[in-house]
């Protein structure tokens, strides 16, 4: 019995310790180019950050994309700078910066959610606690009642999710003329969420996926403005 279960307990620490992986990210907008140019110059200023201070702490046994130690510069400044790079490069505006003298508009954003975080599945939580929960009670009994605590852990072994990705980002831009007149207000929100067994640790693919999600997220507010592009050329 004691064999098992100290069996469970190392493969429980196993699993844990696999989750806890160090990853970097830098936020990316990834999108074609655009399919209509307003002929307009624009003035993006800094996102302000209003993501709820949660989404920047690593879960337990696991990682955010937002934590100090992920992201190397603040996420306001890294989110803008990539919807600037996005807008000018793909030509959804005739010029695009985060700085212009006399710009046609000027855009103010906020970041409203910015969660990216990987780590154990709620259920995967619970098992390795039982697991660890029986180690410690077997010294202290004969009863083979404490090997039940463990068999829920063999679930992982056999398949069972263990890891799992989730995005959420929600993005609010309001766009102001020269007189600082609000001319529209665009949301763009996004969602994503992947669970793989203990043989895949999916936690290096979080950027990849959180960027995709900020991409949707952007993509979105990209075709609220060009549907008011005739609004905007005039």
């Amino acid at each position: 019995m004691k064999s098992i279960l100290k069996k469970s307990l190392f493969f429980a620490i196993l699993v844990f310790i696999t989750s806890c992986t160090t990853i970097s990210y830098v936020p990316r907008v990834s999108l074609d180019v655009s399919p209509k140019s307003i002929n307009k110059s624009v003035q993006i200023d800094k996102l302000k950050d209003s993501s709820p201070i949660d989404g920047k702490y690593n879960p337990f046994g696991g990682s955010s994309v937002t934590h100090p130690n992920a992201i190397s510069n603040e996420l306001d400044v890294e989110v803008t700078n990539a919807i600037v790079n996005d807008f000018s490069t793909n030509g959804v505006f005739k010029h695009v910066s985060r700085k212009i003298d006399n710009p046609d508009y000027t855009i103010k954003g906020e970041i409203i959610k910015f969660y990216g975080k990987s780590g154990l599945t709620d259920n995967a939580k619970i098992f390795i606690g039982l697991a660890m929960v029986s180690a410690i009670a077997a010294p202290m009994t004969s009863n083979p009642v404490v090997l039940f605590g463990a068999l829920p852990l063999y679930t992982l072994y056999f398949g069972f999710p263990a890891y799992q990705n989730m995005t959420e980002i929600e993005l609010v831009f309001k766009l102001y003329d020269k007189n600082n007149t609000l001319v529209g207000t665009y949301t763009g929100k996004a969602y994503d969420n992947n669970v793989t067994s203990i043989y895949h640790n999916i936690m290096f693919a979080l950027p990849t996926l959180t960027n995709k999600t900020l991409s949707s997220a952007v993509m979105q507010i990209r075709e609220q403005i060009l549907n008011d592009i005739s609004k905007l050329e005039k």
